[in-house]
């Protein structure tokens, strides 16, 4: 299995960028969960990260609908990143990397645990 930390550097999506801060100014919102579901509309980020990193994210175990689901759940730093701008692409990045790595190891554990490791966790 590959190590999530080995993926690759991937160049800053700047027109992604400008389409996510559009999109939050014409939202109008101070509502942050209306940020953040406008953050990936159109799914344009994930398909960029995807194509960069899904070979990789596969190999973990991470199907396109996990990816999808980690980067709804963690909007809020592409919220920092591309509305906010209080993060920068590699600081972005590095926290999916993170996020991505607990996910992938959470992954592992479970399919590791056999019967017989189950029934010693039950009292």
């Amino acid at each position: 299995m590959g190590n999530v930390l080995e993926l690759k550097r991937v160049e800053e999506p700047v027109l992604i960028k400008e389409m996510v801060k559009s999109l939050s100014k014409l939202m109008k919102t101070e509502d942050i969960k209306n940020k953040q579901k406008g953050v990936l509309i159109y799914n344009k980020l994930p398909q960029y990260l995807w194509n960069a990193w899904g070979e990789d994210l596969r190999r973990l175990n991470i199907t396109w609908q996990d990816f999808l689901r980690l980067l709804s759940k963690n909007s809020e730093v592409i919220v920092d990143w591309a509305v906010n701008e209080k993060i920068t692409w590699d600081e972005l990045t590095n926290e999916l990397r993170r996020i991505i790595l607990s996910y992938g190891k959470e992954l592992t554990e479970r399919k590791s645990t056999t019967l017989d490791k189950f029934v010693k966790k039950v009292p």
